[in-house]
């Protein structure tokens, strides 16, 4: 018989990843919305995050809890990429293919938010500038691709990607089968109503910050500026350059809030979502 993946240890590291994932969401959601309305906080990412935890008392054992959860987040997808757990048909056609890049890429991205919580056990990032310094190594990357034409064709590459990855969270959100096992479950159906509409208005505002990041990429690639490129605490300052911008910016963070929430519950009840 073989072992169900959602049990033991493999279950464990699961939640562990997901509710810490929600934690840094719900951070950067919150400190997002308050300065929207002026009432505090920063428009923040994952290093605004990072700031925020290590200034608390017990800052650094929080965010060494962090990073541990995330870590955990990233295992869990390259488990994922590795092994298709719950994958029910042929696991070299295309569409499983689709599945590992996409486990993989997302081991990735979560590897690297996880590394910036563990940055205080390796230097000192107590320093303000420290945001502003990562987004300058981003630029100065940008700009040595774009200085060869295989790092041109790269820069296009990385754009697209994260348009999909933007097309993708709007067609999540959308279809909400990230949740299609929950008609199995009617005695818990109120509670994971509210869990749905927060999981599928956290998709949408991630598809709005993925789409601004990659329309930056596209402006770095067609004007040879990597200057343009402002990241996701750019993407969301981006928003107040439209009129009503505060209401979109404040309803985007709320979105990233929900979005925590979601994967906090989906720690809890893992195994209800298809994620």
């Amino acid at each position: 018989m073989t072992k169900n993946p959602d049990e033991g240890h493999v279950a464990k590291v699961r939640s562990a990843g997901f509710f810490t994932k929600g934690v840094v969401y719900v951070i950067i959601g919150s400190l997002t919305f308050l300065a929207a309305f002026d009432q505090g906080g920063d428009i923040s990412s994952t290093d605004g995050a990072v700031q925020f935890l290590i200034s608390l008392p017990l800052g650094n054992i929080l965010g060494a809890l962090v990073a541990l959860g995330l870590f955990a987040y990233t295992f869990w997808r390259i488990y994922q990429a590795f092994f298709l757990p719950g994958n029910n048909g042929n696991s070299k056609d295309l569409k499983s293919g689709f599945k590992r890049f996409r486990y993989f890429y997302s081991a990735v991205f979560y590897g690297i938010i996880a590394y910036s919580f563990a940055k205080p056990f390796f230097k000192d990032i107590s320093d303000s500038n420290e945001s502003s310094e990562g987004g300058m190594e981003e630029k100065a990357a940008l700009w040595e691709l774009l200085s060869t034409d295989w790092g041109k064709i790269l820069i296009w590459i990385l754009a697209i990607v994260v348009a999909g990855q933007a097309l993708w969270q709007f067609r999540i959100g959308r279809s909400g089968k990230y949740m299609k096992k929950i008609d199995n479950y009617p005695d818990i159906k109120h509670e994971y109503d509210f869990i749905r509409k927060a999981g599928k208005f956290g998709y949408y505002a991630r598809g709005v910050v993925f789409g601004i990041i990659s329309y930056f990429l596209f402006k770095v690639i067609l004007q040879h500026n990597a200057s343009i490129y402002k990241g996701t605490e750019g993407a969301l300052q981006y928003l107040l350059s439209f009129s009503y911008g505060p209401f979109l910016l404040g309803a985007t963070a709320v979105g990233l809030i929900g979005y925590g929430i979601f994967n906090m519950m989906v720690a809890r009840h893992a195994n209800l979502t298809t994620l």
